[in-house]
């Protein structure tokens, strides 16, 4: 015996610290395991810029299918029910490739009231519900100048807008479970082109 333990013990002991400090040297296969470790990592942050992306992407069609449906609008002189679902129609090829079903559109014509309000003139809507006539509309601060506000001193009523209006439901393409599925809105105002205001006819 050697000390207190026996000599074989001992040699045990050292032969387990010398194989512990092999294994604490050894520098194979680490880039394997720091993969595996950091691939799920990666592969998250991969999904998540793609999905941001998207997002934006599908963002921007949505603004640009707002803008559109207006401008046409706003370029009749007079404009009729089949007309309107038209242009509600064919917006599918401005939304493009994003699927045309998850949105859901609307056209109105308003009428300004006073600075920040105006009613319905008429109202046609695609996958949505039409704004009832003479329903209030907000308009955003500043929009409407002072000569499309009604006025008594000087028998002046109130100017007319084009709006165009989409919600679009948006599905991440990878992680529906855990990313948010967020509504993505837009609308546009626009003046009409050829009138003061652009009747519908059926």
């Amino acid at each position: 015996m050697v000390g207190l333990l026996p000599r074989a013990t001992l040699i045990r002991f050292r032969r387990m610290a010398r194989a512990a400090l092999r294994l604490a040297r050894d520098r194979s296969g680490v880039a394997f395991v720091e993969m595996a470790l950091l691939a799920p990592v990666l592969f998250l942050m991969y999904t998540g810029a793609y999905v941001v992306s998207d997002m934006v992407t599908c963002g921007r069609k949505v603004s640009l299918t707002a803008r559109t449906i207006t401008d046409l609008t706003s370029q009749y002189g007079s404009v009729s029910t089949a007309n309107l679902t038209a242009v509600l129609s064919n917006s599918a090829y401005v939304l493009a490739p994003y699927n045309s079903s998850n949105a859901s559109l609307r056209i109105t014509e308003v009428q300004v009231t006073d600075a920040s309000h105006a009613k319905v003139v008429w109202s046609q809507a695609q996958n949505a519900t039409a704004l009832a006539a003479n329903a209030v509309v907000n308009l955003p601060t500043g929009m409407a100048p002072s000569l499309m506000i009604p006025s008594n001193s000087n028998n002046q009523t109130g100017g007319y807008f084009i709006m165009g209006e989409i919600s679009y439901n948006y599905t991440p393409l990878f992680g529906g479970g855990w990313i948010p599925s967020p509504k993505l809105y837009n609308r546009y105002f626009m003046l009409p082109r050829l009138s003061t205001y652009i009747p519908l006819t059926s």
